[in-house]
């Protein structure tokens, strides 16, 4: 977070991507392969808001805030990155992202994640203090009247109407050697950013991205957003102090916040994995 340079961005209607460069320290030593991880409904119970990740992997896995998974009662989002130890299970924070199903999928225990996130604007309700699922289950609704309603609010089916024309306004963008982050601008402002400790995360990680934050982009003004605010935004962001919050599995969650940026990281053997920078004054971001 300290040494970050951020490069020129890339212009697709509302929507501007921004590389970011910065140091990062040798071999990962985590991976963030979900295909052999196991998802399922809290063993005790389903409940809304926690699920169970096993990951059978002889690494730690990363999962990441923002990422959708599918299935079991009810599809749900993680609220925050974590590490889940090698062969090893935890339960993770997740808000529901379809409010309009509570009930078996196939054996009713099975979630599956697609590398998909859940667009800027559902994310942002991740930070409200008073009722984060009302607010969340608030901004999935608000697709309805861009996409369709659907018969249980269900935010993966409001982004599979809008996928072809999500692909379209993304086509061609891709990450640079060596790039660790992305800054994402929409109508004018810098909405959010994502740091990653390792080139090969962003790279797993830049098409979800991008594509989560075209789907608000569709329905803004083509506006695009200056180099200027987007420096200004990272350089303050970096200097917040952050303080340890909680437990997140093999690390540490780290938040810190002022009137011009929120961060949220995941620290683990004295380094940041993943961090996200989050603009409480865009409008996206707001009630």
């Amino acid at each position: 977070m300290q040494n970050l340079h951020v490069g020129r961005g890339a212009e697709r209607g509302a929507l501007t991507v921004f590389p970011v460069w910065g140091e990062y320290a040798g071999p990962r030593g985590y991976t963030t392969r979900m295909s052999n991880a196991q998802l399922g409904e809290n063993g005790t119970g389903p409940a809304v808001e926690t699920l169970l990740v096993t990951n059978p992997a002889t690494k730690p896995l990363l999962i990441l805030e923002g990422q959708i998974l599918e299935g079991g009662w009810q599809n749900r989002m993680l609220t925050r990155s974590l590490l889940v130890a090698a062969r090893q299970q935890s339960a993770v924070d997740v808000v529901c992202v379809e409010a309009g199903r509570w009930g078996n999928d196939a054996d009713g225990r099975a979630h599956r994640s697609f590398n998909r996130r859940g667009s800027n604007r559902v994310r942002s309700a991740l930070r409200d203090e008073s009722d984060r699922q009302g607010e969340v289950w608030r901004r999935v609704s608000e697709y309805d009247g861009r996409v369709g309603a659907n018969a249980t609010s269900s935010f993966t089916e409001h982004a599979d109407r809008a996928d072809e024309r999500v692909r379209e306004l993304t086509r061609g963008l891709r990450p640079f050697p060596g790039q660790v982050g992305v800054v994402i601008g929409l109508a004018g402002q810098p909405i959010a950013a994502e740091i990653f400790d390792n080139p090969r995360t962003l790279e797993r990680q830049f098409g979800s991205i991008v594509r989560a934050a075209a789907m608000d982009a569709l329905w803004l003004p083509p506006v695009s957003t200056p180099s200027r605010r987007v420096r200004r935004f990272v350089d303050r962001a970096r200097r917040i102090e952050t303080r340890a919050q909680a437990p997140a599995g093999l690390g540490v969650t780290l938040v810190g916040r002022d009137e011009f940026a929120e961060v949220t990281s995941l620290a683990w053997r004295d380094r940041e994995v993943h961090a996200v920078l989050t603009n409480p004054r865009h409008e996206l971001v707001g009630a």
